[in-house]
This record gives C-alpha cells, sequence and structure tokens, in this order.
C-alpha cells in the first residue's frame, strides 16, 4: 500500500497526439446540445430543444466536417422561469458513451462534477468508455457551482477554496486510478479517504483521456494549470483573450506544462451584420424569459451581490449568449472573428447556437470554407492525412 501523495508535473504529461492535439489550426467543439437553451436562456420558439435522435445526427454532421470534440453540459436542473431553460438535459457519462459507439473520429467528452461523482466510479467509467470508443473519450472536470443542483445529492455546500481543493483531491485519486498498475493505494487528504484504490483496465490513451477545465476564476485557473490538458478563458474581445491566454500559459509553465487553451462562443450567423444583429436582439431581448435570465445570474453568478447596472449588462449578456464569447454577423464577419481569436493564441472554440439545428449546417457550409480558405484550418481531408 502506499499513502497520499501530491502529483508531481511529470505524472501529468502532455497529450501530443489525437484530433484534439494534432496541428490542424483552430479546433471546433460543438458544446452544450445535451442541454435545451444551452446556446442562449431564451423563450422563443426557436430555442435549442432535445432528442436523442437529433443529437446523434449533429454529432455526426460535425465529425464528418471535421469538428474535433463534442462536449456536453452537466446539469440536473434548469433556471425555471417561462421555459425552464437548461431543464432537459441527457446525462453526460451515458450520452458519451452511446455516442462514442456511434462514431469513428470525433472526440467525445464527458462532463462531472467532482462532488456529485466518486472519482473511483468516474476512473471505471471513463476507461470503459475509452474501449468503446477506441481512445476518443475526454473528461471535462466541473468543481460545481449550482447549489440548487448539489443540494439535490446531499451534497455539503463548499466555498470556492474548497471546493477546488476538494477538486485537486478528486483528480489525484482519478490520475493514480489510471496510472498504477502495481498494488492497491491509500489516499487520505483533506476532503477524500480512499482506501484499497484500485482500477483495471486502465484507459488506452496516453498519459491518460486528455482533461478538460473551464473554470475562469482565478483559483479555477491554478488548477487548470496544474491538471488540464484543456483550459478555457474568458473576455469579450480579442485583446482581452490574449491577456488571459499569457496568464494561463504562464501559470501552466510554473508546473513546467503547456496547455491548449479554448473559448466557449456562442454563434449567431445571418446572411449579413445587421440581420445577425436583429436575430441576436429578437430571442435576447423580444422573447427573453426574464425570470430564468435572473435566475441563472442570481443562483450561479452571485447576481444578488451585483450593483444593478452590472447586473442588467450582464442579463443581457446571459440572455444572449450564456456569456460565451459572441460571434455575431455575416459568414465573413464570423470567420474574421474566429481568426482573430485564433491570432490572440487560442487553440480551440467550443461552439453554441441558439438553435443548433439551423445553426450548425449553416455553420458548416457557409464559415469553414472561409477558415480553410484564411488558412485558420486545415480541411477535412487535411486533417484526415494527419490522423
Amino acid at each position: 500500500m502506499t499513502q497520499s501523495r501530491p502529483p508531481t508535473e511529470s505524472a501529468i504529461p502532455r497529450h501530443t497526439s489525437g484530433p484534439l492535439f494534432t496541428d490542424t489550426g483552430l479546433k471546433l467543439g460543438v458544446f452544450g446540445l445535451n442541454v435545451t437553451s444551452a446556446g442562449a436562456v431564451t423563450a422563443s420558439p426557436d430555442r435549442h430543444e432535445i432528442n436523442w435522435d437529433q443529437n446523434v445526427r449533429l454529432v455526426r454532421l460535425a465529425e464528418d466536417a471535421g469538428f474535433e470534440a463534442a462536449i456536453p453540459f452537466s446539469r440536473w436542473r434548469g433556471f425555471e422561469g417561462q421555459t425552464n431553460p437548461w431543464g432537459t438535459s441527457f446525462e453526460p457519462y451515458t450520452w458519451a458513451s452511446a455516442l462514442a459507439a456511434l462514431t469513428s473520429r470525433i472526440s467525445i467528452f464527458t462532463t462531472s462534477h467532482c462532488l456529485t461523482v466518486s472519482p473511483v466510479f468516474a476512473a471505471k467509467q471513463i476507461a470503459t468508455i475509452d474501449a468503446v470508443s477506441r481512445g476518443r473519450i475526454g473528461l471535462n472536470v466541473v468543481a460545481g457551482w449550482f447549489a440548487k443542483e448539489l443540494r439535490m445529492f446531499n451534497v455539503e455546500t463548499l466555498d470556492h477554496e474548497a471546493r477546488y481543493g476538494y477538486s485537486e483531491e478528486w483528480l489525484d485519486i482519478l490520475l493514480r486510478l489510471w496510472s498504477e498498475d502495481s498494488d492497491d493505494f491509500d489516499y487520505r487528504g483533506h476532503w477524500l479517504t480512499v482506501e484499497g484504490g484500485y482500477s483495471h483496465p486502465k484507459p488506452s490513451q496516453t498519459p491518460h483521456p486528455p482533461l478538460m477545465n473551464a473554470a475562469f476564476s482565478a483559483r479555477g485557473h491554478q488548477l487548470a494549470a496544474r491538471y488540464a490538458d484543456i483550459a478555457f478563458v474568458s473576455a469579450l474581445d480579442p485583446a482581452g483573450v490574449a491577456k488571459k491566454v499569457r496568464e494561463i500559459r504562464e501559470l501552466a509553465a510554473g508546473f513546467e506544462r503547456e496547455l491548449s487553451v479554448w473559448v466557449s462562443a456562442s454563434v449567431v450567423c445571418a446572411d449579413t451584420d445587421r440581420e445577425a444583429a436583429q436575430l441576436l436582439r429578437q430571442y435576447s431581448e423580444v422573447d427573453a424569459d426574464e425570470t430564468a435570465v435572473r435566475n441563472a445570474i442570481e443562483w450561479t453568478m452571485g447576481g444578488a451581490q451585483m450593483p444593478p447596472e452590472q447586473h442588467a449588462q450582464l442579463a443581457s449578456a446571459v440572455a444572449a449568449t450564456m456569456a460565451g464569447y459572441p460571434l455575431v454577423g455575416s459568414p465573413e464577419t464570423i470567420g474574421r472573428q474566429l481568426s482573430d481569436l485564433s491570432a490572440a493564441g487560442i487553440d480551440g472554440v467550443a461552439l453554441t447556437w441558439m438553435n443548433y439545428e439551423n445553426g450548425l449546417p449553416r455553420f458548416i457550409a457557409d464559415v469553414l470554407p472561409i477558415l480553410e480558405r484564411e488558412g485558420v484550418r486545415r480541411s477535412i481531408a487535411g486533417q484526415l492525412d494527419q490522423s
């Protein structure tokens, strides 16, 4: 038996292969399509609604177009109001396993709240999906931030700092379960204890299935810099993005690690910039689910303590894009915006739409060719040559 120990930098080496890490230009992921109203908290009649056949069709469409990843949200309840956005969802582990069996190239992620899933159970689940997918599963790790959800699991509500301490121990255990072949191990941390830790089979991916983290606080970025292979940053303009990219890469360098840096973004595409702006106004202002927007801000973003002007500004962003990076305009404009993100140091973009069934095909038909023409991305044929 071995006792608990912190991971060393050498215990978490960098990924260098697979569609998420090959040199194919700006990576693309379809994000959140397993959850209703994932791309915008709106009462629009055209808002995203889910069914299984639709999810399969959309992920296969993204795969055929060369997208590198499909990434689910992990949600257990919604924001109530008129339409209860995010209130209907597919559970991400079973979602990922089923899609892994129905696809052949795209990386499929699951998303896991550390507070609601045992790391022992998660290690076995991921190893199983890794076998199903033949080495295409990834894990998006979430510290947890929605108290109403956490109470459903009878999980003690921890403050921000404690949640990340808990998540670090969770990841320590997960990585050991994936990597240690010989003996059982004991782990005794401040939050978690494992006796006789053991898990076989191991995942086939080396050094392990890629880890993603989308925390945006300074404490969250410390966790991402130490453990994640893919980290998200958040800002609303290219200069802000470039600053966040530099900061998180510097944090990772302190652990002698390198990160792939992504941003989440919401796409509103129309024939002209004016038409896109009108569409955005229609679903985020005219069709706004104001109660759900207010709940989203107050339940998950500390909105009850915000000054009124900040609350109002954030309400507009949440209704429109759930505070993701706005990609709004004609195909040419969105192509230019994505080129700017790439120039700012972004390696990949996780994309949402107010309506995925209309938005994803249009993005593939109208925006992807621009990205390939401008050299922001390699064509699907070029990607397959490298795979």
